[in-house]
């Protein structure tokens, strides 16, 4: 259902919405020129991560939030990795949400995120490196791609987000899950066949086409995204023309390019090859971002459209130990040495030098780490070489260099992994620096859901009002993610009513009504007080009075609701739901005697918080190699 349009509001009567402060109308904001894109895994609530919640994100600085991840079966439906922090928990931002209420959870968290920062658009990323075991056999099956595609398209529009980014790691490789677990609980590994790459653009054309319907039923276009491998034996298997002709945007992956699976050094993550590599015995030192859009020119040339390419900037180090003196570039000691494989144990207790950002300094001090810089790869690194540790991230003047390269080779932006392993938004800022300088982020084009409700009133006596709130909406779904996505759409939060008067009578508070006040010639009613009007579920409703100096059901011109996801935010969803503009219009008044008017009750004590569950974290990216041996150019 469409929320109030200020244009919309002027036809049904509610002009300029002048019906109280703070209500955010539906608006068309400007197409960003480049995409500043973050992700957001839900395991950073977690002490593990430092209670990072989405309210620590930087969001005036970014464009995207990736939320990481949901998960899918082979026949398509989805799966929460944990209910606990998605949709379960109540987090710092969220004062006046109890344990699982609509709103609650990192998915509650990023929809108010975006509600003070309307420059940011917020999406759902299903699969990732642990969660890519069933994509080759969904997206085989017609009947499960289109399951799969209605599905994500319908969660996007319950959650109120903008859109959806498929993380499949990666079509056509068969991939067992990691032994060690990879730091989590499960690992699917990658069961793939030589028809994924075909698959792959048939499941995105089935969810662009779930997404074009929800566009006709909104009015709102909604993005859709994909990570993709950076190794050019993997983009082989891709048709990027049909791909990019389906897609708004594509996030490169260009980190994990080098690390401790291999015995030697290298850039994870730089933007230009240093030549210096072996050739023969260092196959990894050919991947870097040029190489991966060199790939793309040298296949398609100007066939595809480059400004949807993002290219990937890294949170976290990769590292070794036992590294030698015996790097074939006197200018950058260390690059390219001898390297003892899986020899740093990282946090979470896999060998693969996988720090945050935020640990470099740590680092540096507990390994007496030196700084340098690759002129030719454009990328620092840190060494010591008296005790051989070596340590390769992005740095603000790295992705400074990205940056300039996004706008030289006419692409579309930057993607960084991850948002909690950030130190103090250092490579946050530096995204958005390198891209945009010193400007303000523009505002995006907002859209926000809402329950579907109609108002039924009647005059108790001559001076009050009985006026029944409704949410017609029904409870349809079954699946756990569904069911709990849902309710964000077809609850009614925090609710107030607007009632609009021919005479602009005064409003006091009768039974069960909140808090009443007068604004602009409106009588206010605020139900958020009380608590059986503070959430209003599926088929449920409340009913309150309200009193005047005169009841007249014939003076009631309209009554409009908005909503709230707490009190301390702004209105959204703005909607007539009585009189004119609504498929409600005034009936005869009866008139029954006027009962005792009794006190509004006092809201009850909320339950508590249960304790927060043990949730083994998931790493930041794989232990394995990427790329094993160098590729064969198709």
């Amino acid at each position: 259902m469409l929320a109030l349009t200020a244009s919309a509001a002027m036809t049904l009567g509610v002009t300029a919405l002048p019906i109280g402060p703070g209500i955010r109308a539906d608006a068309a904001g400007t197409t960003p020129a480049y995409r500043n894109v973050m992700y957001y895994g839900d395991w950073s609530i977690y002490a593990g991560q430092h209670n990072y919640y989405p309210s620590d994100v930087d969001a005036k600085e970014l464009t995207h939030l990736n939320f990481a991840f949901m998960d899918c079966d082979a026949n398509g439906n989805l799966i929460l990795c944990d209910e606990h922090a998605d949709f379960l928990a109540t987090l710092p931002e969220q004062a006046g949400l109890t344990y699982g209420d609509p709103y609650a959870g990192v998915f509650g968290g990023m929809r108010i995120l975006r509600d003070k920062n309307p420059n940011l658009k917020i999406g759902v990323s299903v699969g990732g490196w642990t969660r890519s075991g069933d994509f080759s056999a969904m997206a085989a099956n017609a009947t499960s791609r289109k399951n799969f595609a209605g599905n994500i398209a319908r969660f996007i529009d319950y959650l109120g987000f903008d859109f959806v980014d498929i993380d499949w790691e990666y079509p056509c490789e068969n991939r067992a899950s990691d032994p060690e677990g990879n730091g989590v609980t499960i690992d699917e590994g990658c069961k793939g066949t030589p028809e994924d790459g075909k698959n792959f653009v048939l499941l995105m054309q089935d969810i662009r086409a779930s997404l074009n319907d929800l566009e006709k039923e909104n009015g709102k276009h909604y993005e859709l995204s994909a990570a993709m491998s950076a190794s050019p034996s993997k983009m082989a298997e891709i048709d990027y023309k049909a791909l990019l002709n389906t897609v708004d945007f594509l996030n490169m992956m260009t980190y994990d390019l080098n690390g401790a699976w291999n015995g030697y050094t290298g850039h994870q993550t730089a933007l230009y090859q240093n030549d210096s590599y072996d050739h023969d015995t260092q196959p990894d030192g050919v991947f870097s971002v040029d190489t991966c859009i060199q790939y793309l020119k040298d296949h398609y040339g100007n066939s595809i459209d480059y400004s949807k390419i993002t290219v990937g900037v890294t949170a976290y180090t990769r590292g070794w130990a036992g590294v030698q003196n015996d790097g074939p570039d006197a200018k950058a000691p260390g690059l390219y040495a001898t390297a003892k494989p899986n020899s740093v144990k990282a946090p979470d207790g896999v060998y693969s030098g996988t720090f945050a950002y935020s640990d470099l300094d740590s680092l540096i001090s507990q390994y007496s780490l030196k700084e340098y810089w690759d002129d030719e790869a454009k990328a620092n690194y840190y060494y010591n070489p008296d005790n051989g540790y070596f340590f390769t991230c992005d740095t603000p003047k790295s992705i400074e260099e990205k940056g300039k390269y996004v706008k030289e080779n006419g692409l579309g932006g930057l993607i960084c992994w991850m948002a909690s392993e950030d130190a103090n938004d250092e490579i946050t800022h530096a995204m958005k620096t390198s891209l945009y300088g010193s400007a303000d982020l523009p505002d995006q084009e907002i859209y926000v859901t809402s329950a579907d409700a109609s108002a039924a009133v009647s005059v108790t006596d001559d001076r009050t009002y009985t006026i029944t709130l409704k949410n017609n909406e029904k409870a349809v779904e079954t699946n756990a993610a569904m069911k709990d996505a849902e309710m964000f759409k077809k609850t009614v939060v925090n609710p107030k009513l607007y009632i609009r008067t021919k005479s602009g009578a005064t409003f006091t508070a009768g039974t069960e009504a909140g808090r009443v006040t007068n604004e602009n010639g409106c009588g206010v009613v605020d139900l958020s007080p009380v608590y059986a009007g503070k959430s209003i579920k599926p088929g449920a409703s409340h009913t309150f009075t309200v009193r005047v100096p005169k009841a007249d059901l014939s003076d009631i011109e309209s009554i409009t609701l908005t909503q709230r996801i707490t009190t301390s935010l702004s209105e959204f969803g703005a909607k007539v739901i009585y009189g004119e503009g609504s498929a409600v219009t005034p009936e005869e008044p009866t008139t029954p005697e006027e009962p005792t008017q009794p006190t509004t009750p006092e809201e009850p004590t909320k339950p508590t918080d249960p304790t927060e569950p043990t949730t083994p974290e998931e790493p930041t990216k794989p232990t394995e190699p990427e790329e094993p041996t160098q590729p064969t150019e198709p």
